[in-house]
Protein backbone atom coordinates (compact mmCIF):
# COMPACT_ATOMS: atom_id res chain seq x y z
CA UNK A 1 0.00 0.00 0.00
CA UNK A 2 1.18 3.34 -1.09
CA UNK A 3 2.28 5.59 1.64
CA UNK A 4 0.90 9.16 2.45
CA UNK A 5 2.13 12.20 1.39
CA UNK A 6 2.35 13.54 4.76
CA UNK A 7 4.22 10.25 5.81
CA UNK A 8 6.91 10.53 3.13
CA UNK A 9 7.95 14.19 4.09
CA UNK A 10 7.91 13.05 7.43
CA UNK A 11 10.45 10.51 6.96
CA UNK A 12 12.36 13.05 5.33
CA UNK A 13 12.13 15.36 7.92
CA UNK A 14 13.58 12.56 10.72
CA UNK A 15 16.63 11.51 8.39
CA UNK A 16 19.70 12.39 10.62
CA UNK A 17 23.67 11.91 9.83
CA UNK A 18 23.70 8.64 11.16
CA UNK A 19 20.93 7.59 8.59
CA UNK A 20 24.08 8.32 6.10
CA UNK A 21 26.41 5.83 7.72
CA UNK A 22 26.04 3.22 5.35
CA UNK A 23 25.43 5.24 2.39
CA UNK A 24 21.91 6.59 0.36
CA UNK A 25 19.72 3.23 0.29
CA UNK A 26 17.36 5.43 2.50
CA UNK A 27 17.41 8.58 0.66
CA UNK A 28 17.19 6.77 -2.99
CA UNK A 29 13.86 5.03 -1.64
CA UNK A 30 12.32 8.25 0.19
CA UNK A 31 13.11 10.36 -3.13
CA UNK A 32 11.34 7.51 -5.50
CA UNK A 33 7.97 7.40 -3.20
CA UNK A 34 8.09 10.89 -3.09
CA UNK A 35 8.54 11.09 -6.90
CA UNK A 36 5.41 8.29 -7.11
CA UNK A 37 3.14 10.65 -5.22
CA UNK A 38 0.76 12.97 -6.97
CA UNK A 39 2.23 16.82 -7.15
CA UNK A 40 5.81 15.69 -5.46
CA UNK A 41 6.92 19.36 -5.78
CA UNK A 42 5.10 20.24 -2.61
CA UNK A 43 7.92 18.92 -0.78
CA UNK A 44 10.88 21.19 -2.48
CA UNK A 45 11.33 23.11 0.33
CA UNK A 46 11.55 20.04 2.74
CA UNK A 47 14.12 18.68 0.16
CA UNK A 48 16.25 21.71 0.77
CA UNK A 49 15.67 22.21 4.82
CA UNK A 50 17.12 18.39 4.92
CA UNK A 51 20.23 19.59 2.34
CA UNK A 52 20.27 22.57 5.17
CA UNK A 53 20.21 20.55 8.41
CA UNK A 54 22.76 18.40 7.57
CA UNK A 55 25.69 20.55 5.79
CA UNK A 56 28.63 18.39 6.40
CA UNK A 57 26.50 14.75 5.54
CA UNK A 58 27.97 12.77 2.76
CA UNK A 59 24.26 12.36 0.76
CA UNK A 60 25.72 11.39 -2.63
CA UNK A 61 27.24 13.32 -5.26
CA UNK A 62 24.74 14.71 -6.73
CA UNK A 63 22.65 12.00 -5.02
CA UNK A 64 19.51 11.44 -4.52
CA UNK A 65 18.12 14.44 -3.49
CA UNK A 66 19.15 17.05 -6.00
CA UNK A 67 18.53 13.83 -8.65
CA UNK A 68 14.50 14.55 -7.01
CA UNK A 69 14.93 18.21 -6.93
CA UNK A 70 16.53 18.03 -10.47
CA UNK A 71 13.19 16.15 -11.74
CA UNK A 72 10.64 19.12 -10.78
CA UNK A 73 13.14 21.70 -13.21
CA UNK A 74 10.78 24.83 -13.48
CA UNK A 75 9.85 24.28 -9.27
CA UNK A 76 12.99 23.92 -7.41
CA UNK A 77 15.30 26.72 -8.80
CA UNK A 78 13.61 29.81 -6.71
CA UNK A 79 13.81 27.50 -3.88
CA UNK A 80 17.59 26.67 -4.32
CA UNK A 81 17.87 30.12 -4.45
CA UNK A 82 16.08 30.77 -1.55
CA UNK A 83 18.07 27.97 0.22
CA UNK A 84 21.71 29.36 -1.09
CA UNK A 85 20.34 32.93 0.73
CA UNK A 86 19.63 31.14 3.97
CA UNK A 87 22.32 28.49 4.43
CA UNK A 88 24.73 27.25 0.89
CA UNK A 89 26.07 23.96 1.13
CA UNK A 90 28.06 22.06 -0.51
CA UNK A 91 25.19 20.31 -2.06
CA UNK A 92 23.18 23.46 -2.77
CA UNK A 93 26.36 24.58 -4.46
CA UNK A 94 26.68 21.82 -6.69
CA UNK A 95 23.65 22.28 -7.93
CA UNK A 96 23.87 25.89 -8.88
CA UNK A 97 27.34 24.77 -10.58
CA UNK A 98 25.29 22.17 -12.61
CA UNK A 99 22.42 24.71 -14.18
CA UNK A 100 25.32 26.48 -14.91
CA UNK A 101 26.98 23.59 -17.09
CA UNK A 102 23.19 23.74 -18.44
CA UNK A 103 22.78 26.79 -19.67
CA UNK A 104 24.56 29.57 -22.07
CA UNK A 105 22.38 32.20 -21.05
CA UNK A 106 24.41 35.23 -20.39
CA UNK A 107 21.74 36.51 -17.76
CA UNK A 108 21.03 33.51 -16.32
CA UNK A 109 24.98 32.91 -16.09
CA UNK A 110 25.45 36.18 -14.59
CA UNK A 111 23.09 35.42 -11.97
CA UNK A 112 23.85 31.77 -11.35
CA UNK A 113 27.68 33.24 -10.75
CA UNK A 114 26.45 36.23 -8.35
CA UNK A 115 24.81 33.31 -6.40
CA UNK A 116 28.29 31.42 -6.42
CA UNK A 117 29.76 34.82 -5.23
CA UNK A 118 27.07 35.13 -2.30
CA UNK A 119 27.63 31.29 -1.22
CA UNK A 120 31.63 31.74 -1.40
CA UNK A 121 31.21 35.06 1.32
CA UNK A 122 28.46 33.79 3.22
CA UNK A 123 29.54 33.78 7.26
CA UNK A 124 27.31 30.53 7.38
CA UNK A 125 28.11 28.29 4.94
CA UNK A 126 30.42 25.38 5.82
CA UNK A 127 33.99 26.12 4.41
CA UNK A 128 33.28 22.98 1.96
CA UNK A 129 30.51 25.22 0.64
CA UNK A 130 32.79 28.85 0.46
CA UNK A 131 35.47 26.60 -1.03
CA UNK A 132 33.76 24.92 -3.58
CA UNK A 133 31.91 28.25 -4.52
CA UNK A 134 35.18 29.37 -5.26
CA UNK A 135 36.25 26.66 -6.94
CA UNK A 136 32.97 26.65 -9.33
CA UNK A 137 33.51 30.22 -10.37
CA UNK A 138 37.04 29.77 -11.12
CA UNK A 139 35.15 26.99 -13.35
CA UNK A 140 32.59 28.10 -14.89
CA UNK A 141 34.76 31.81 -15.32
CA UNK A 142 37.63 29.53 -17.48
CA UNK A 143 39.66 30.63 -14.51
CA UNK A 144 40.84 27.20 -13.46
CA UNK A 145 43.35 26.03 -15.31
Amino acid sequence: MARTYEEVVADFQALEPRDFKTGTDKLYALGEELMALPHPERAIRTLFAVIESMPDTDMGHPGPLVHALEKMRGHYEHQLVESIKRRPTFLTVWMVNRILNATSDVEQRRFYLDLLQFAAEHAAAPESARREARYFIKYQTGAAA
